[in-house]
């Protein structure tokens, strides 16, 4: 595991590490006003990777890296390698009935690290992650994950949206939770090649993945319950996935 609170910072130091491991960077803060050709060119390869990225003052680039030479950048990495798009293509190539699972906009450390110890617990494949709107994959996710976290494939393609595209064009079922529209889920083919995707707290899923669902799944609930949070409603289809999968990894 790696250690998500130590930065990197520096010029060349976070020039190489986007060109080595730029997956695994998490965000990226730059002096707001200080102007340079190579701090530049650092900021617009960010927006090509759709990478993480704040302007800031220097004072809290001090703070981020205990220490004034930083100049005028500060990178943070997940605690764990990212895997990239060929491994993804490969875990899913490996499987029958791949089962993948989108946490979209999911901003609380203890809510993603929950929905990562369900995804082991209920056999999914991989979990895909938006490289913006969503909290870091640090110590506290870990942490909140009872250690799951090295467990499962995870992933923040480039594009996710492009992914999900390619993946419905090859028969995969897009099921998007919705609570206000949607089939129960036990009344939904949920055993054959399926991405589930969850929105976070407050924004639901995103539009530019919700064009992409195929199917919607309501939980039934009481009314006085009104909601379920993301990783609890997650949970639930996982479960009932792998239920009609007939809980194909227990016993091993």
């Amino acid at each position: 595991m790696l250690d998500a609170d130590i930065p990197i910072y520096g010029i060349h130091a976070v020039e190489e590490l986007l060109k080595s491991r730029k997956q695994d960077i998490e965000h990226v803060y730059f002096d707001k006003d200080k102007k340079n050709a190579d701090l530049f060119n650092l900021i617009k390869l960010c927006r090509k990777e759709r990478l993480n990225y704040n302007l800031v003052p220097e004072i809290k680039l001090n703070n981020l890296s205990a220490s004034s030479k930083h100049q005028g950048v500060v990178a943070f990495c997940s605690i764990k390698h990212y895997c990239s798009s060929q491994e993804l293509e490969e875990i899913i190539a490996s499987k029958e009935a791949p089962l993948l699972l989108v946490a979209a906009s999911i901003e609380d450390p203890g809510n993603l690290g929950a929905i990562i110890r369900s995804a082991v617990a209920f056999g999914v494949d991989a979990l895909l992650l938006e490289r913006k709107n969503t909290v870091a994959l640090n110590a506290s996710v870990a942490r909140s994950s009872a250690g799951m976290v090295e467990h499962l494939p995870i992933c923040k393609p480039r594009n996710l949206e492009g992914l999900l595209n390619d993946l419905g064009e090859r028969k995969f079922t897009i099921a998007g939770a919705n609570m206000h529209k949607g089939d129960t889920p036990e009344s939904v083919n949920l055993s054959g090649p399926l991405v589930l995707i969850c929105g976070g707290e407050s924004r639901a899923i995103p539009p530019y993945l919700d064009r992409l669902c195929t199917t919607y799944l309501k939980i039934p609930m009481s009314p006085a319950a009104q909601s379920l949070n993301a990783s609890a409603a997650s949970a639930v289809l996982m479960y009932e996935s792998m239920r009609q999968r007939g809980f194909p990894q227990c016993g091993e």
